[in-house]
């Protein structure tokens, strides 16, 4: 089916001899038999291969950014790492506090402690003191004004026993908890618990309506808890005793048994082994990961003649020699040799933190002969006992001495590179740039890609519409003649 269109020469005239190039509608190859819409989109393919081209370009820059970024942030994560290493609280002195029966007492230390053991024995827990109460059924007949304690609390009239219990419990004010109890014998208890244990926490409840009827058969008088730390007796109305062991807080949670009291050791202050054992471990394992995440970008090629989009995106990093010479000083920073005082500890391999062996058992270490740390939780703990003053110069360095440790020394290859304005912020950035620089180039060219789509369709409608007028004279001429030749 013919699409009609105005000719290039009408066009410009009506636009005063200047032609219009917007879009325009043409004659599909009606006239000359060709598909001039398919070799229009052929020549048009051909035009946009440069802007394809920086399509990929563009990509390709943007995954880049998104490479750096989370490389970045693989990065940082190390560096939070070897900040704990370097804190001075990693080595403040605490004291360990273990109790032997931690279903009877708990203990927390608060401050400093005597170094030893202390024997604690507990004859009754503190208790809170309770009241049961008969419920009416139908409730109070009328408003019932209730006070508990002194603290007065009004329900309203025909509330059940649930929704009085919910009237007390959402009283913040409330000196008790109220609880809804089925009775065994038919109805329902409303409980009453104090908020508070000990000898002194009982309370008085009235009700202005008399609806509610005491069961004394079940109240309870709240006590004291009692015992002894060492030879010390206690008499306290809660279950928790801070002034029993200075330093120390007690939990008590259950009754100890005639002749066995539990025992709290608490230690010698020490810097917490264990916890600077787990701050070197979570570096290491941050350290590792840091090293898989990079070599796994610097190591992927590019796809020589990529075949698809995710070939095209592949090798962005590739051997990126500012990831190449990072790993190569971490890996220079582990052999280092630190001012201790004990040549038996002044190296990280000498406190349980290496490379490892490349090779063992006939084969090689791949791990580590990519730079990968091993920890020997036994050799470090063992360094720490013998000489920890010697590991924490290793690791976190001197400050008296004006001396740095491994962690001051990594920190300072990292700072330049993930700290702010360091050399991955600028990369992104110059990434980011690039990105934008693209997109403009692309923009400009689709302008000019559609003008040239505009501008061969119009030559193809000319070229149509000036073959339909020559058929048509050639047609008028034909008949002209046909009709000479019948008139002679």
């Amino acid at each position: 089916m013919a699409v009609f269109s105005r000719n290039l020469a009408g066009r410009a005239a009506d636009n005063g001899g200047v032609a219009d190039l917007s879009p325009i509608i043409n004659f599909g190859g009606l006239a000359s038999g060709l598909d001039t819409n398919s070799i229009i989109d052929q020549l048009m393919a051909i035009e946009r291969q440069p802007e394809t081209r920086l399509k990929t370009q563009q990509s390709q820059s943007q995954q880049k950014k998104t490479d750096l970024g989370t490389l970045q942030t693989t990065l940082q994560n190390l560096q939070f790492a070897v900040e704990d290493l370097k804190s001075p609280t990693l080595w403040v002195d605490t004291q360990s506090v273990d109790v032997n029966d931690s279903t009877k007492v708990a203990a927390t230390r608060t401050g400093g402690a005597g170094t030893g053991g202390y024997s604690v024995t507990v004859t009754q827990l503190a208790s809170a003191s309770q009241h049961w109460f008969n419920y009416p059924a139908a409730g109070p007949a009328q408003d019932d004004t209730l006070s508990v304690g002194g603290h007065d609390f009004t329900i309203a009239a025909g509330s059940d026993a649930t929704s009085a219990a919910n009237t007390i419990n959402s009283d913040p004010d409330s000196p008790v908890y109220a609880s809804v109890v089925d009775n065994p014998a038919g109805g329902q208890w409303l409980a009453f618990s104090s908020k508070t244990t000990g000898a002194t926490s009982d309370f008085t409840v009235t009700d202005s309506q008399g609806a509610l009827t005491e069961d004394t058969s079940r109240a309870v008088v709240g006590g004291d808890a009692k015992g002894t730390v060492g030879t010390l007796a206690f008499d306290e109305p809660t279950n928790v005793i801070n002034d029993a062991i200075p330093g120390i807080s007690l939990t008590l949670k259950g009754v100890t048994a005639v002749g066995a009291p539990v025992t709290v050791t608490v230690g010698a202050p020490q810097p917490d082994y264990a916890g600077i054992a787990a701050k070197v471990k979570t570096f290491v394992d941050q350290y590792n990961s840091t090293i898989d995440q990079v070599r796994a970008k610097t190591d992927e090629a590019p796809v020589v003649n990529p075949q698809t989009t995710g070939d095209q995106l592949k090798g962005d990093l590739y051997q990126d020699p500012m990831f190449d010479d990072l790993l190569g000083e971490m890996r220079t920073s582990i052999y280092g040799s630190f001012a201790t005082g004990n040549t038996n500890y002044d190296e990280m391999s000498e406190i349980g933190i290496s490379t490892g062996d490349a090779v063992g058992d006939g084969t090689l270490n791949q791990d580590s002969i990519n730079g990968k740390l091993t920890f020997d939780q036994d050799k470090f703990m063992a360094a720490l006992q013998a000489d920890p003053d010697s590991v924490r110069k290793v690791l976190s360095g001197d400050t008296e001495a004006g001396t740095d440790g491994f962690a001051q020394t990594m920190d300072n290859l990292l700072q330049p590179v993930v700290g702010a304005s360091g050399t991955l912020d600028q990369a992104i950035t110059a990434t980011d740039d690039e990105y934008r620089s693209l997109a403009d180039q692309i923009t400009s060219m689709d302008v000019l890609l559609q003008q040239k789509q505009d501008m061969l369709k119009q030559q193809f409608t000319d070229m149509e519409t000036a073959i339909q007028s020559s058929q048509a004279a050639a047609s008028q001429v034909s008949g002209q003649l046909a009709s000479l030749s019948a008139g002679a």
